[in-house]
């Protein structure tokens, strides 16, 4: 036999089965479907479906007109979508509802800073961070526009900021050690980009900066280090592979620069710095007649290459040429190269 419950709600008494499901179905409130739909945005944002993710924010917004995360969010997925003056629009709307949206004024400055329009940038960059001193994003940014107008010392002063207000910035300790290396502080460059790396060790970029300002600093071996590191995480990272190149070429290494400057211009066939470093192993080597050729091929790229003009001078003078030679030197005198100065003036005049 069936057992019966009783099932009592106040005066009134109703028989159930102990057996039976009773599903009661509730309407989800506007604010529920427009947070809901938000979150899926934000899904969409994860995985840079920036159409899907502005769809899902302009539904959170149809459910919730005065919804200022959701303006925010559309404008960032606008702005990744590179369409600034629709971004700089939502932010706006956001600012309207919520005049203290830090993210929306700081969002406005970055879409500012996308259509060059640097002063309305700095403005909003300022506003940012009178709201939320410890808006890191911000002074990043700022580091960023002073390091672009060759402000080294007041990028870093900014990027000082952006590292107090976000100890882990690994972004801000690699564009510090930039405007250090520029300021010829070489040591303290290195101890941020090794610090950057300490954070995110998949900075290959950063690697590859490492590997430079150790190369500059003597430490050839270090630098080939760090260039590994960053070759490793980007294989095709024909940078990294054309400055190895250099730094085995600085160890006489002959064989090795060569198989990484071939690597590179594998990656990039028209990259004439990894042409003209070639030039520089044949020099070394001696063999002036390929050291030519691979000089008229960065001339060939690259017309104002003055670097390939004066190694083509020199090996243009072992060969005998002396004429061609100076013609060669005061060719890159010409484009500023200071070799191409020196050896006029030593050999030339």
């Amino acid at each position: 036999m069936q057992k019966i419950v009783l099932v009592c709600l106040g005066f009134l008494c109703l028989n159930a089965s102990a057996q039976d499901t009773v599903k009661v179905k509730t309407a989800l409130t506007t604010e529920q479907e427009a947070e809901n739909a938000y979150n899926v945005g934000l899904e969409y944002m994860g995985k840079k479906d920036y159409n899907m993710a502005i769809e899902q924010f302009s539904k959170a917004i149809s459910f919730k007109p005065n919804f200022d995360k959701a303006f925010c969010s559309r404008g960032f997925a606008r702005y990744e979508s590179k369409t600034f003056d629709a971004s700089i629009e939502d932010y706006n709307k956001a600012l309207g509802v919520n005049p203290l949206n830090v993210d929306a004024m700081f969002g406005k400055a970055q879409s500012f800073y996308a259509i060059n329009k640097k002063d309305s940038c700095v403005s909003y960059l300022s506003k940012a961070v009178f709201v939320d001193d410890k808006y890191a994003k911000a002074y990043y940014l700022s580091g960023q526009i002073n390091f672009e107008q060759g402000d080294y010392k007041y990028a870093v002063t900014e990027y000082d900021r952006a590292i107090a207000a976000k100890s882990d910035y690994a972004y801000a300790y690699n564009d510090r050690a930039s405007a250090k290396k520029m300021l010829g502080d070489e040591t303290g460059a290195i101890a941020d980009y090794e610090k950057a790396v300490s954070i995110d060790n998949k900075l290959f970029f950063t690697y590859n900066n490492l590997g430079s300002c150790k190369r500059n600093k003597g430490d050839n071996a270090g630098a080939i280090e760090a260039y590994n590191k960053a070759i490793a995480l980007k294989a095709d990272y024909y940078i990294a592979l054309n400055n190895r190149g250099t730094a085995k070429l600085n160890m006489n290494d002959f064989a090795g620069a060569v198989s990484d400057f071939d690597a590179a211009l594998k990656q990039k066939p028209n990259y004439t710095l990894a042409m003209n470093n070639m030039a520089s192993v044949y020099i070394k080597k001696k063999d002036y007649k390929a050291a030519t050729e691979w000089a008229n091929k960065a001339i060939q790229a690259d017309a104002k290459l003055g670097a390939a003009y004066v190694n083509r001078g020199i090996a243009k003078q072992m060969l005998k040429d002396e004429e061609g030679a100076c013609a060669d030197w005061k060719k890159a005198a010409e484009f500023g190269t200071a070799e191409g100065k020196r050896y006029t003036s030593g050999f030339c005049d």
